[in-house]
């Protein structure tokens, strides 16, 4: 029995809301203004983030609360290459991203080992120490003051447009870019090891999948994207500093990645909307130390919510309701059946 042959791309309705959403937001930088084109940097940023931890968690099954620390070692290194050694902002952001593929090797030899419960611990020690080594070499990274540039990462090319709205389109086109390399990897030959792989390892050792060499190669591809992610972030806000990496940032990327959906790269602009966007909304409501306090409660609320009513998360509920729609609208608007004719001087 043959595969069932998939639709062709150009007739698929998701691809079409795809190129549309794309096209939408390369028109935003001309309709709102340049604070929030700033916020929607830090977004795209938080969301690549967050999509490589959907590589990790989503696609081969390995729980990390380390990544804020992989996200915050590109950020620093991004930043101290193009200040300290003059580098311009892509060298700066190619030593970020080498940097990350170290420290993803160096962090996925023991997570193949370990997996599981036992890889959540051990990344979330990493990602509880690095604030700390971060002061405690202060000579280094420049301690609590941490390290800014003195000039402007994205100077527009043009007059036409401003710093901040070449800022967006660039960091908006890498962003594409990332997020079409991750759903090219994890489609074709190497997705059908990936099922075979949450299906269970026997199963997918049996079919000859090397469950051990995918999750390190996915570990290793998931760093290297969070490290492109922490410099454009540290890029985005011109200065990085410890308290910009704390512990609870590694366990917001990780409830984020819940909330938006862990198998979904839409998911994951989703949930880095709820990460930037929710501590400006509670102070809002509540101003002062307590709407952090308040912020951590929504979070707690919505993660709750989502793993009661959308085990998916944002995009799947999104996604599973826009099918019961089209599958109802199927039933009540049935194709009527062709109309068969018989030619009468035929039979005789």
């Amino acid at each position: 029995m043959s595969a069932p042959v998939s639709a062709p791309l150009l007739r698929r309705p998701v691809f079409w809301l795809t190129v549309a959403a794309v096209a939408a937001a390369f028109t935003v930088p001309f309709l709102v203004s340049d604070y929030d084109l700033f916020n929607l940097c830090r977004v795209m940023a938080v969301a690549m983030c967050v999509a490589s931890l959907n590589l990790v968690m989503g696609y081969s099954g390995q729980v990390s609360l380390g990544h804020g620390a992989i996200f915050g070692v590109g950020g620093y290194a991004t930043m101290m290459s193009i200040k300290y050694l003059g580098l311009p902002v892509i060298g700066g952001l190619a030593v970020g991203v080498l940097a990350c593929v170290v420290v993803g090797v160096v962090i996925g030899i023991p997570a193949i080992r370990l997996g599981g419960f036992n890889l959540g611990l051990f990344t979330i020690v990493i990602a509880a120490l690095f604030p700390i080594v971060l002061y405690r070499f202060s000579d280094f990274t420049g301690g609590q003051a941490g390290v800014i540039l003195p000039f402007k990462p994205f100077i527009s090319p043009t007059s036409s447009l401003t710093d901040e709205q070449w800022m967006y389109i660039v960091v908006l086109g890498l962003l594409v870019a990332v997020l079409l390399l991750l759903h090219r990897v994890v489609s074709g030959r190497t997705g059908r090891a990936l099922a075979a792989m949450r299906a269970g390892r026997i199963l997918a050792v049996s079919n000859g999948v090397r469950v051990d060499h995918i999750k390190f190669q996915f570990f290793v591809l998931s760093s290297a994207i969070a490290g492109l992610a922490g410099g454009l972030f540290g890029l985005v806000l011109g200065l990085v500093v410890p308290e910009s990496y704390p512990l609870i940032l590694s366990i917001s990327l990780l409830v984020a990645s819940v909330v938006g959906g862990s198998r979904s790269w839409f998911g994951a602009v989703l949930g880095a909307a709820v990460v930037v966007y929710l501590p400006t909304l509670t102070s809002a409501v509540v101003p002062g130390q307590a709407s952090a306090y308040l912020a951590q409660l929504a979070f707690a609320v919505i993660l709750g919510l989502c793993v009661i009513l959308a085990p998916n998360g944002i995009a799947g509920g999104i996604h599973a309701l826009v099918r019961m729609v089209t599958s109802r609208r199927a039933i009540s608007h049935p194709n009527p059946a062709p109309k068969i004719t018989i030619n009468r001087e035929e039979l005789t």
